[in-house]
């Protein structure tokens, strides 16, 4: 007899259309800016200090910018490393790894993004000599073994930090052409430009380039110069905003966190030393006149109730991606939770609206369809005495009445002798003894 093709393809066509595919796994959109009231949010779930945390970004930049003139490399590479730092310690602020190793990480990174290639040897020997410089070594030496497979087992984690995003604003050359165009070329700059180009390395130390273009950035670094050194002052004021693709808002912002910077960590900066503070101040009080007067706000996209309330405490170690001292393998130590909702791999997308057409595609076979409907039944009330029924009896106790012990009783005097002897036995009816 031939076989039932027929039942046989409709087992296969059920088998696959209740079939489910892998798991779609975790996807991660790269995000070019960022704005401050997600850095605020960052913070206040994680539980972290912003003045320590403004510690560990300068002392981390300026282990950066020292190396960096250490092994004379490009200014562009000194903006990627910051960049890459900055994206790092928001994504792992942990007290695991030192922040040294962070920042040279970060340049190391830097290096290959921006094809100014150094070998982690070269990085790590460069620092080492800067801060011994009694007890000079070459990279060839043991002592870097350890610490260059600890900067190897960091750049990993760098990297899933920035979702493989290694986009990074240079707002070098635009500073140049803009100041350019507005003051001319016969102008004199001697003073002006090199001041504007210390102010451009400066404001990496802040969270500026990640939340601005590099056309808000070079404009803002233009007329803050011209504030501060008192040069070209009206030649920029009088420029507009949307002609350079930025508005007042956003130079408004980036002025005053380079402000910040200079009223209170303005020795840890270039310009800072060069001035004397009360010149930042009455820039910034300026600036904040400015401000009020056109209705603007500090923080672009700034929402009060967002900074008043405070999420409940989430331990930065609880996340699947925290980061702990790495190990003499390069690789870190770290338990490295699901990577999905339904596990799978960890996948980076740069195009965000692509991500959302795929997961709908994807949930379009995944989704489960449930129908509710409400039913009456009724029900039987047990009886409570049906079950007591079948309980087993407790122990039987003295049945007599009066003073005689009765059926059941208990009778002191009673043994095999006398067991016929009704004048030693209970009345049964609850008499007493008869002597």
């Amino acid at each position: 007899m031939a076989p039932n093709h027929a039942a046989k393809n409709g087992t296969i066509e059920s088998r696959i259309a209740s079939a489910v595919g892998p798991p779609l796994g975790l996807i991660k959109v790269g995000h070019q800016y960022i704005c401050e009231c997600h850095i605020r949010r960052m913070f206040n779930e994680k539980r972290l200090d912003a003045a320590r945390e403004a510690n560990y970004r300068l002392q981390g930049v300026q282990v950066i910018e020292s190396t960096r003139e250490a092994l004379f490399l490009p200014v562009k590479t000194y903006n990627a490393a910051c960049t890459f730092y900055h994206r790092f310690r928001l994504e792992h602020p942990t007290p695991d790894y030192n922040y040294t190793d962070a920042a040279l990480a970060s340049l190391f990174v830097a290096c290959k993004v921006e094809d100014t290639l150094k070998k982690s040897r070269e990085i790590l020997c460069a620092h080492h000599n800067l801060k011994n410089p009694d007890h000079q070594t070459t990279q060839d030496d043991k002592i870097f073994d350890q610490p260059s497979k600890v900067i190897i087992g960091i750049e990993r984690y760098m990297v899933e930090s920035i979702n493989f995003d290694f986009r990074v604003r240079y707002p070098q050359k635009i500073l140049a052409k803009i100041v350019k165009k507005v003051v001319g070329p016969d102008a004199d700059l001697s003073t002006f430009f090199p001041t504007a180009i210390k102010v451009s390395v400066d404001m990496y130390k802040t969270y500026a380039p990640l939340k601005h273009n590099s056309f808000t950035c070079a404009l803002a670094i233009a007329q803050l110069t011209a504030m501060i050194t008192g040069q070209f002052v009206e030649e920029f004021r009088s420029l507009d905003a949307y002609d350079w693709h930025t508005d007042e808002q956003c130079l408004v912002e980036v002025m005053l966190d380079i402000l910040d910077l200079y009223t209170q960590h303005g020795k840890a900066t270039k310009v800072g030393p060069m001035y004397d503070l009360q010149v930042f101040i009455d820039t910034q009080i300026r600036i904040n006149q400015f401000v009020e007067r056109e209705g603007l706000a500090r923080y672009i996209n700034q929402c009060r109730e967002c900074d008043s309330s405070i999420p409940p405490p989430t331990p930065s170690t609880d996340s699947p991606t925290s980061l702990s001292t790495p190990s003499a393998a390069g690789t870190s130590t770290v338990k490295r939770g699901p990577k999905g909702a339904e596990g799978g791999t960890t996948r980076f997308i740069f195009d965000a609206d692509e991500a959302v057409r795929e997961k709908k595609a994807y949930d379009e076979h995944t989704k489960d369809e449930w129908e509710e409907w409400e039913e009456e039944v009724e029900e039987t009330i047990p009886d409570p005495r049906e079950e007591r029924r079948h309980e087993p009896r407790g122990p039987r106790g003295p049945r007599g009445h009066g003073r005689g012990h009765g059926r059941g009783g208990f009778d002191p005097h009673w043994n095999s002798r006398n067991r016929h002897d009704r004048r030693r036995r209970g009345g049964g009816g609850g008499g007493g003894g008869f002597y």
